[in-house]
């Protein structure tokens, strides 16, 4: 998989959970960009961290855009 196909998972499965959270407007885009979305959004990825390097170096560059 390349970096970006990791990151598009990644946003779908945010948005994904978010949406069983109760939050049916999430989007793949709002969820970088509204603060509601994007603590949830940081909260998930972090919990994400650990499960290999391609997942931890995406995960670590979309942090970056979120904080």
């Amino acid at each position: 998989m390349t970096n970006e196909q990791v990151k598009e998972h990644l946003l779908k499965a945010g948005v994904k959970n978010l949406k069983q959270f109760g939050y049916p407007e999430v989007t793949t885009e709002t969820i970088l960009t509204d603060e509601v979305y994007k603590e949830f959004f940081k909260s998930m990825l972090k919990d994400n961290l650990g499960n290999g390097k391609q997942i931890d170096e995406v995960i670590n560059q979309i942090l970056e855009v979120v904080s």
